[in-house]
């Protein structure tokens, strides 16, 4: 996903621009009267840390998955699928 920045705003704010776009790794299009004239991309957006919520989403799925039913009879993968179950 880009973002969207018209040229007088990249001018106004152009170390933010770029510094927004290597943070985030995710490419910035500069548009010249409304229309895309340019793309800026990081040059490597490198591993990012995850937000609080992101890890907390994580553990919870995580925690979640031994309460998960599973089934303790063998099955057959195909014939499932075939009758359209999962």
């Amino acid at each position: 996903m880009s973002t969207t920045v018209s040229l007088s705003d990249a001018k106004a704010r152009l170390s933010e621009v770029v510094r927004s776009v290597r943070t985030r790794g995710e490419d910035t299009v500069i548009t010249v009267d409304g229309e895309p004239a340019v793309r800026l991309v990081p040059v490597y957006p490198g591993p990012r840390t995850l937000t609080p919520a992101e890890t907390a989403g994580f553990r919870a799925l995580l925690d979640s998955l031994p309460r998960i039913p599973r089934t303790t009879t063998e099955f057959d993968a195909v014939v499932l699928v075939s009758e359209g179950r999962r």
